[in-house]
Formats: structure tokens, sequence, C-alpha cells
């Protein structure tokens, strides 16, 4: 699929036509609303709001395999509404996730690399519970915008090992987009986005509608930007005859262009019986990358879709049987300078739930078993740094380069049984996973919770997790072994009033058989890490309209540094024997940032008006380099957004949104890939949505 000739030939013509029409109906067609009308409609809100009093807003489903509060999931738990998301000015996953206690989200020159409790690349990401992780790539990572969240109704988060239910790479946390319903919407919305910093466009359309038994949602969303505006050095390396460029051909200067995205989606049910759901991408991302000499170009494209099927059947009044089942599809598309890399990952999966109540709804239990197929093709493993290759001293000799081809199939059973006794609630679960190329594992998880009261509950939770190899261990390994973490925590959380909700949650991570992989170094030695940290979050409304949240992470970690086994040089001998010479490099862990926090400020100054303040601190953030052995040190950063957003703008269902980041800081660096780079600059984001 051409993305280039479908976003410019017809999306984004479609994209302009349709605001243009919006704009003319809303500014012409549509009367204003009177002041009648007003008091009319702020009384039919006020009854709404009546009806729901009591209602949970952060059900989720994904701490236990079933819908409940977060407050009472066994885990620890949190919802981002998509109110949250609007409010706060949010375009991309990553940006939401980076206000939430216990994430930080680097930012790399391809896109996201996503840290949890200190650990990279630890989250089990979904989509409506559909795995969006490669197996092939642990950095490839759907959370900027390669995921719209034009569709999105919350993001559920876990954060600790979810194994036992959800499987491997589950291991520091989960994340679950869920995609909004036909109910939710009940017509049609649009909204277009300009970013001036970066000449981004951007539109959605969704519909959805409910009548009777069925509900349909469908979603369609398009952005293009210039992400990227350095230059780059190296522009031409490989020929395609076995051989690199020639030095004086493979230098000059070349912006990488524009980055597109487009993204179809849509959700249809029918009562509680069945739900299909299905996602449709394609992106493309240039960019620009830098070591200590040379720049060059590189670029992600990413064709990706599923289709899932979900049924229910209600055995009885006290058990159910649930069916889900779905067809993933992953087509990461590498380039290095001139040189295209096409990779291909599709999974096939199904999954049969038992749920039984026991003692009068006192007791639950939940079982299954499951069964997933992964066939990835063409999986890049780099046997040496390329970027070495680049200089003008290398006059003909390409890098080492291995692609693989694997399957593995995973049977897995898993059960896990929760009883409330009055104000207490323990729960134990287990999981068996039985692989065709990595070793065979049993997860568990275990806990209780204790609220004597509505206002208060404490909970203590343990258990294991697992997460799948790389690439490259497939090559060293017939069945490598699993990187596992074994988790405490501790979770205290008060609710006295509607006004006021305080939560404090300490854990102590133990890995063990930690491998981490480098461009330049390869895979280190097995290794075990110990990492302790303290989560607190808070919010208080101090009046009617203005509203505090605020959330603290301190992380510390214990445990050797990591060590690489790497060759640095072959030397053959007079009797053309080859022998192998190898160094031991050292490096610290590298857990992200230990301190963060959070602090925003929502206030309606009018009853169609908001404002959020939201400032995020950064502490010193490392850039660790395998290949010169040392260690760089971002400064701690201070960031400011500020974002208002005016309802029913001339007229009802038109809002406008306009939002400004980085108020405070337009200088910082951040750590690159090899070196440091420039943080997000200051910019300007308008938003103009219309609901109809």
């Amino acid at each position: 699929m051409d993305l280039r000739r479908i976003l410019d030939r017809h999306i984004f013509p479609f994209g302009a036509v349709l605001t243009a029409i919006t704009l003319v109906i809303c500014l012409f067609s549509l009367p204003r609303v009177t002041g009648a009308e007003s008091i009319a409609a702020a009384g039919s809100e006020e009854e709404t709001m009546l009806m729901f009093v009591g209602e949970d807003i952060d059900v989720q489903s994904i701490a236990s395999r079933r819908e409940e509060s977060a407050w009472q999931a066994p885990a620890v738990a949190r919802v981002i509404t998509r109110e949250e998301l609007f409010d706060y000015g949010h375009a991309t996953l990553s940006e939401a996730l980076s206000r939430t206690a216990g994430f930080y989200m680097a930012d790399k020159p391809w896109g996201t690399l996503p840290y949890l409790r200190g650990i990279a690349n630890s989250t089990l990401f979904l989509y409506d519970t559909v795995p969006l992780i490669a197996d092939s790539d642990k950095s490839l990572h759907q959370l900027d915008y390669n995921l719209s969240l034009a569709s999105i109704e919350q993001v559920e988060i876990v954060r600790g090992p979810g194994s036992v239910l959800w499987g491997p790479d589950a291991f520091a946390g989960i994340v679950n987009v869920v995609p909004r319903r036909g109910s939710s919407i009940q017509g049609v919305e649009t909204g277009v986005r300009a970013n001036f910093e970066n000449n981004s466009e951007a539109f959605f359309l969704n519909m959805g509608a409910s009548r009777s038994r069925l509900d349909g949602f469908l979603s369609l969303s398009a952005r293009r930007a210039e992400e990227d505006e350095r230059e780059a050095e190296v522009i031409n390396f490989w020929n395609g005859d076995g051989q690199a460029a020639p030095p004086e051909e493979r230098y000059g200067r070349e912006k990488p262009g524009r980055s597109r995205y487009f993204e179809t989606s849509g959700r249809f049910s029918v009562q509680d019986l069945f739900e299909v759901s299905l996602r449709l991408t394609e992106n493309n991302h240039p960019y620009v990358v830098a070591d200590q000499s040379l720049s060059w170009l590189e670029s992600r494209s990413t064709s990706s879709g599923f289709l899932k099927l979900e049924a229910v059947k209600d055995l009885s009044l006290e058990s159910s049987l649930r069916f889900t089942g779905f067809y993933n599809e992953l087509r990461p598309e590498y380039e290095y300078v001139d040189k295209e890399i096409e990779v291909r990952e599709r999974t096939w999966y199904g999954e049969l739930i038992y749920d039984h109540t026991f003692f009068t709804a006192q007791g639950l239990l939940t079982g299954g078993l499951s069964v997933r197929k992964k066939d990835v093709s063409n999986a890049p493993v780099w046997e040496s740094y390329f970027p070495d290759f680049f200089r003008p001293e290398n006059e003909s000799f390409l890098p080492f380069l291995i692609t693989e081809d694997y399957q593995d199939v995973l049977w897995s059973i898993f059960s896990q049984y929760s009883h409330q006794f009055n104000k207490l609630k323990f729960w134990f679960g287990l999981r068996f996973d039985d692989h065709d190329n990595y070793q065979d594992k049993l997860s568990f998880s275990s806990g209780l919770s204790y609220s004597p009261s509505s206002r208060w509950v404490a909970k203590l939770l343990y258990g294991t997790a697992y997460r799948t190899p790389f690439s490259r261990q497939l090559l060293a390994s017939d069945k490598p072994e699993q990187e596992k973490i074994e988790s405490l925590g501790l979770q205290l959380s008060l609710k006295p009033s509607s006004r006021l909700s305080f939560s404090l949650a300490a854990f102590a991570n133990s890995i063990e058989h930690h491998i981490n992989e480098d461009t330049y170094a390869g895979l280190s030695l097995p290794n075990s890490q110990d990492l302790y940290g303290t989560e607190m979050e808070g919010m208080v409304s101090l009046t009617d309209n203005l509203k505090v949240r605020a959330n603290l992470t301190l992380l510390d970690s214990d445990g050797p540094d990591e060590t690489f086994h790497l060759l640095s040089a072959v030397f053959i001998r007079p009797d053309g024997t080859v022998e192998n010479i190898f160094e031991d490099i050292n490096s610290p862990y590298d857990t992200g940032p230990e301190t963060m926090f959070n602090l925003a400020m929502e206030w309606e100054p009018a009853e169609r008006g908001k404002l959020v303040a939201d400032l995020n601190y950064i502490g010193e953030r490392d850039l660790i380099s395998i290949r010169t052995g040392e260690t760089l040190t971002a400064d701690p950063v201070t960031l400011l957004n500020l974002t208002a957003t005016v309802e029913d703008l001339f007229a009802s269902g038109l809002d406008l949104q306009c939002s400004v980041r980085n108020l405070l800081d337009t200088s910082y660096e951040t750590p690159g890939a090899y070196i440091m780079r420039e943080g997000e600059p200051l910019s300007l984001r308008l938003m103009l949505r219309k609901k109809w």
C-alpha cells in the first residue's frame, strides 16, 4: 500500500473538504444557543448527573478479566478517561502515560521508549486486549501518532506483574487502550488539529449508533507533519552489489521529509452475545540519527491490523463461558540510509475462559485455556555496529546482518480464585506456559485487600511474571531462558470524600536472568537487579470549579553492572586459523529518571470553559554508551503545558481547544540513541471538534 499516495490524493483532501463543510454549517447554518436554551441544557445535564450519582467512572477490566472499579481491583490500577485525555490536550498515548505515576516516556529519534517502575520495554500494551508489541523488536511501540486517540474511550493501567491472566510480557505492568462504542457517541463527531511548530495537520471522523440490541462504532483518522527537520550527512551507502558505495558518494545534505499516519478502527456488537472489533494502520516516520561523528537517515514504516471476535454464553446464574479469538498482523519496515528491511509478524490466538461464582457471589473462580501461534519472518539481527562502516576509512565493506525466521506455539492454562470475607478479600492465581521456542514457565499471583469502609482500602500483592527473549537469543540457544520478575507491592488508598483522595504505593522488584540488547555490543551476559520505589497520587477539589492533582515517583536500584562480551578484534594466524578476541565492557543498569513529579490544576471559570495547567518534572537521565564506555547525564527538566477549552463555541457541539506546550524550558536536552538530542520545543496546538 502506497501511504503517501493514499494520504495526499484521497485522505487529506477529504479531510479538508470535511473541515470546510463543518465550519460553514457551524458558522452559518446552525443557530446560536439562546439563554433559555442554555438554561434548559444545563437542567438536562443536571438531571443526567443525578441519574449517575454513585457510579464509578474508573471501571476497568484487565486486573481480573472482568469489569470492576480500579479502587476494588486486585492490583494497583488506574483509569485515564476520555475526558481527561481531551482536557489535558494529550495528542498521543505516550503524553498521557508520562503524566501517570511510575511511567517515564523516553524520547528517542524513532519514537518513544517506555519505562515502567525503572524497567525499559516492560509493559504489555494492548488495544482492546489485542497486543500491540512486536516480538522481533522490543523497541517497536505504538505510543505516538501511530496510535490515534480519536477512537479511544479510556486507558486502563495496571502497575505490577500480570502474567497469570495475560501471559508473557505482562512484566512490570499492563496498559489496555479501550475503543469507543456506538452508544457513547450516538451520531457523528469530526475534528481537526494543527501544530504550528512542526507544520502538522490532522483530522478524524467518528461515527456511532446504538439501536435495540445492535451497537456500532467506526473511526477514521490521518495526520502528516514535519517531525524532524535536521539534515543527515550520510545519504547513500548500500549499492545493492555486495559492496558499500565509495566514500565520495556517501555524503551530502538531506532532510527526512514528512511523517504520515493513517488509522481506521471499529467495534460492533450484538447485545451481550458477541462483539467484533478491528483496527488497521499505515504509517511512515522518517528521522535523522547521529552519533559522535556522523548523522544518517532512517525511517520506520509500519502496517498493522487485527480482527477480533468475542462471544459470551451464560450457562447459569452462577457461571458463564467466554471465547476470544483474533488474527493480528504487523509489518514493520526499517530503512537505514538506503537499505530497506521488511519484517512480517502474524499471530493467531484463541482463548476460552470459564467463570463461576460461589457462596452467593462471595467467591469467583476464573479458569482459562489459550493457544497462540506466532510466525515471524525476516527479523533483523545486526552483528556489528553499522554506523562504523559509514566512515571514509571503510572503502567497500558492508556491516554484518542476519535475518531470522521463526515460529512459536504457546499453550497456556491459567486460573485465579478470589474470595470476599466481609471486609477482607484474598486472591490467588497460577499460569503454566508451554512454549515451542522458549523454556516453559509457571507464574503466579496472590494478594490481600482490606477495606473496613468505602473510604479506604489497603492492598498487599505478590507475584511473578516472565518476558520473552530477544530474537538474537534464538540464534544462541535452542530454548533460551526467559527473564523473570518477582514483585512485592503494597498500596494504601484513601477517599474520605468526593473532594479528596490519596494513594500511596510501594514496591520491591527482583529481576533474574536480565539480558539487555545493544546495537553495538549485542547481548549482555545474564544479570540480576533489585528495584525499589514509591508512587504517591492525590487529588483535592479546592472549590466546585478548581481541582488539583499530583503524583510523585521515587525509584532506586541495586545490582551489578551489565556486562557485554564484545568481539573487539579478529586475529588470523599464519596457518589460516582464526582467533576471535573478546573484551568485557561493563555499563550501569539504566532505570531512567529516579525522580518524577506531576502537578496539574483544572479550573472551570465558566460553564463551557476549562483551563488545565500541567507541570511535569523529570529528574536526571543517563545516556549510557557501550561503545565509548562513558555515561552522559541530562539535567533535570521542568515542563509546563497550558490547555484551554471552550465548548459550544458559536453553536451547540462545536468545541475549540488551544494548548501551549513546554512554556518553561525550550532548550533542554534528553538522551537520544547515541548522543544527547534537543527536547521538545515550545509549540502551539489548536483543535476544533464538532459533534453532530
